[in-house]
C-alpha cells in the first residue's frame, strides 16, 4: 500500500490503531501470538526478531494456525505477549477468549488489545458487541489479567471527520475525487480531540474505542 492509498482509504481508527501498535512494540517481543491477525489492514509489522504467530478463523487467509480465540491450541504459558487488534467484537463470548488469551501467557507477559467503541457495524464473520472501559476493566479481572492501562482511541471529532470521511469515500467517481479536497480539513478536525480543555467537557464522552494493555501476574 503506497502513503497515498493509506491516506485516502485508511480510516482515522486504523491509523489510530497502526500509530498505538508501533507504540506497543516494547511489548510484542520474544514467541509472539496474533489472534485473528491474517488479514492485514493496516501498516503495522510485526517487530524484528520477534517469533510471530498467527492464529485466525480463516482457512483461506492461510494463517500459521486455524484457531478461535475461544479455544486456543496452545499449551499454558508459551507466549510472551498475545496481540488481538479488532477482533474481540467479533467474538460471542469475550470473556472466554480473555480467559484463554491469559492461559496461553507466560508470566509477566502482556496482552495488547485494540476495541471499538464508536464505530458502525461490521461483520467479521459476525459483530456482537461494543463495551465501556468499565466492563473491559471487569471481564479482564474475571479474566485474571490485571490493567495496566485502557487508554481511549479517538473521541468527538475524530468521529465526526471519520463520518464525513466516509460519505466521501462512499460518493460517485467524480465527486468522490473533488471530496478528497476536503480531507486535510478534516484531518484538522479529528485532531481538536487532543485540545486539553474536552478532557473535562461533554465530548470527552465520545469514545471511538480502546488500546488496552494488561498482564498476566501470576
Amino acid at each position: 500500500m503506497t502513503a497515498l492509498s493509506y491516506y485516502l482509504a485508511a480510516s482515522y481508527r486504523r491509523k489510530r490503531v497502526d500509530a498505538d501498535l508501533c507504540r506497543m512494540k516494547g511489548y510484542l517481543s520474544g514467541r509472539v501470538l496474533d489472534v485473528g491477525g491474517a488479514r492485514r489492514r493496516g501498516r503495522f509489522r510485526p517487530p524484528p526478531g520477534a517469533a510471530w504467530i498467527v492464529a485466525d478463523i480463516a482457512r483461506s487467509l492461510q494463517p500459521d494456525v486455524v484457531a478461535d480465540v475461544q479455544c486456543l491450541p496452545f499449551r499454558d504459558g508459551v507466549f510472551n505477549a498475545v496481540k488481538a487488534t479488532e477482533i474481540f467484537e467479533h467474538v460471542p463470548d469475550p470473556a472466554m477468549a480473555l480467559a484463554e488469551c491469559r492461559r496461553v501467557l507466560a508470566t509477566g507477559g502482556h496482552l495488547i488489545a485494540t476495541v471499538p467503541f464508536l464505530e458502525r457495524v461490521h461483520g467479521d464473520p459476525d459483530d456482537y458487541v461494543r463495551y465501556t472501559e468499565a466492563m473491559w476493566r471487569r471481564l479482564l479481572a474475571t479474566a485474571r489479567l490485571e490493567a495496566i492501562a485502557i487508554t481511549p482511541q479517538g473521541g468527538y471529532f475524530s468521529h465526526l471527520a471519520g463520518l464525513l470521511r466516509f460519505l466521501v469515500l462512499r460518493a460517485p467517481w467524480g465527486l468522490r475525487h473533488l471530496g478528497y479536497l476536503t480531507f486535510p480539513v478534516l484531518d484538522l478536525v479529528a485532531t481538536l480531540d487532543a485540545w486539553p480543555r474536552l478532557a473535562d467537557s461533554g465530548f470527552a464522552a465520545f469514545v471511538g474505542g480502546y488500546l488496552i494493555v494488561a498482564t498476566r501476574r501470576v
